[in-house]
């Protein structure tokens, strides 16, 4: 995977805390910060979908078409 190069300024107590992660992990600066983003992307990323699917539950076609979805998801899997 190619990387890129970036420069940032971050608070004094972030990169502290960052620095004690990842001496404390034996981790360079770079994973801990890369984990970290990795995370929020994946919370972001499920907190759009919730958003989704609640908003699609407010929505009569959406629910009436989801609840076909799981009488042929529950036919799939009871093969």
């Amino acid at each position: 995977m190619k990387t890129a190069v970036f420069t940032s300024t971050i608070a004094p107590d972030l990169i502290a805390w960052v620095d004690k992660r990842a001496r404390l992990e034996k981790r360079t600066r770079r994973s801990v910060l890369e984990d970290a983003l990795k995370r929020y992307q994946k919370e972001l990323t499920k907190k759009t979908l919730h958003e989704g699917f609640m908003r699609a539950a407010q929505d009569p076609d959406m629910r009436e078409l989801a609840e076909w979805g799981m009488e042929d998801y529950a036919n799939i899997i009871g093969k």
